[in-house]
């Protein structure tokens, strides 16, 4: 994985633009000041760097250190702090607990996917969000991003097994076409699911 993605953040630029992923921009800017969040798969930072300018203490978690090293560029660049991890989300164990866990299109198979959101939960504090959007198994077909993978992929019922759990609330798991503008790589109606979870 640190290969493939070190592969498309080394093309100048950023490939999904430097403006957040706007469903988890709505839920950033819900979220109480100073919130700790922790974002997955943060790639080369738009989430992390809007959140660290709204004033939340951000970590930002890759595979890929080049994608990171674009995210403290960002970070520069806005005049913000954020603090990255490079690390594999099959060797990561939280260290700490946050109030929010965050990710947009997290590209995962199984087992890793399970057991990364089974991680995610387990870092969250009580009362703490995970929200997160994919790309839906319908998007396969379509030029509007997103891996032509089956298995990288999402289905509702998947996910409905995956945070089947009674230490946690699924507040939102929905699946929805929505347009996306986000860098080169992004673009166009897509098929999406997205999803809140509530830690008890």
């Amino acid at each position: 994985m640190q290969d493939l993605w070190n592969g498309k953040f080394s093309r100048e630029g950023y490939l999904y633009g430097k403006a957040p992923n706007s469903y988890l921009a709505s839920h950033i800017d819900g979220l109480p000041a100073s919130s700790s969040i922790l974002f997955l798969g943060e790639g080369e930072g738009r989430n992390a760097c809007y959140a660290a300018l709204h004033g939340h203490s951000v970590l930002a978690l890759d595979a890929s250190d080049i994608g990171l090293n674009k995210a403290q560029q960002l970070a520069t660049d806005m005049d913000v702090d954020i603090k990255t991890l490079h690390i594999d989300l099959a060797h990561w164990e939280a260290e700490v607990h946050y109030d929010a866990v965050m990710a947009s299109f997290l590209h995962l198979k199984e087992p890793l996917r399970t057991l990364a959101f089974g991680k995610a939960i387990s870092a969250l504090k009580p009362s703490g969000v995970f929200v997160a959007e994919f790309f839906s198994i319908k998007q396969l077909p379509l030029q509007s991003g997103g891996p032509k993978d089956p298995e990288l992929l999402y289905t509702v019922d998947s996910l409905q097994n995956i945070f089947d759990r009674s230490d946690i609330e699924i507040l939102r798991l929905e699946e929805v076409v929505d347009l996306l503008h986000e860098g080169r790589g992004h673009q166009g109606d897509a098929e999406l699911i997205r999803i809140v979870v509530r830690k008890r």
